[in-house]
């Protein structure tokens, strides 16, 4: 058992920046956890690049050493470096994520149609100063500014600000609730608005 454990340390040492990574990147983003295996192959993807970038940091503070010395590379510094790096990578991808960069670059380009984050995500995203009405399945319309949205279009709630019913095209203001939750399955279609002061 001993010798298991031994010969397991090292690469579970060597594979811990990648999987840092990965779990740093699905706390914060809204992506969808793969399976199992999946999450492994995004671990090997990702020690394999953090691997790279630490051995060209090594290489530049050898460079900068040769005339300045900052102190030994160890493969205690090397792993600290390994850490960091898996931090920033998963904080990194996660904002990429949220913010579809990536992804508009490559529609841009005509790589993909796609979006980051699934389309009910990225139209809630893309449009985050409009208020919506939201049609409820029994045909009641309540409108307002929405401060929270379902990551899923299946459940979750809204979180609507000054929550206004339509009833009959007429609007009627709550007077004294500032929000309201929704509950998604209650929804049965989003209409997203105008912007406020366009002149339209």
């Amino acid at each position: 058992m001993g010798d298991i454990a031994g010969e397991l340390m090292p690469i579970l040492q060597a594979l811990l920046p990648g999987f840092l990574a990965t779990v740093v990147f699905y706390w914060l983003a809204d992506a969808k956890k793969p399976g199992q295996f999946e999450q492994v192959i995004q671990a090997l993807i990702c020690t394999g690049l953090i691997k790279f970038l630490v051995d060209g940091i090594a290489f530049l503070l050898i460079l900068v050493g040769q005339t300045y010395a900052l102190g030994p590379w160890t493969d205690n510094v090397a792993t600290v470096w390994a850490l960091l790096l898996a931090v920033i990578l998963g904080l990194s991808l996660a904002y990429l994520s949220q913010h579809d960069h990536l992804y508009k670059l490559a529609r841009k380009i005509g790589l993909t149609s796609r979006a980051s984050v699934g389309e009910w995500r990225y139209a809630f995203l893309r449009f985050p100063d409009r208020g919506l009405v939201l049609h409820f399945k029994d045909g009641r319309r309540l409108m307002g500014y929405p401060l929270a949205w379902p990551a899923e279009s299946a459940g979750g709630h809204f979180v609507m600000e000054f929550p206004t019913w339509i009833v009959e095209d007429v609007a009627v203001p709550q007077d004294g609730v500032t929000f309201l939750m929704v509950a998604n399955s209650d929804v049965y279609w989003v209409e997203f608005l105008e912007p406020q002061g366009n002149g339209t």
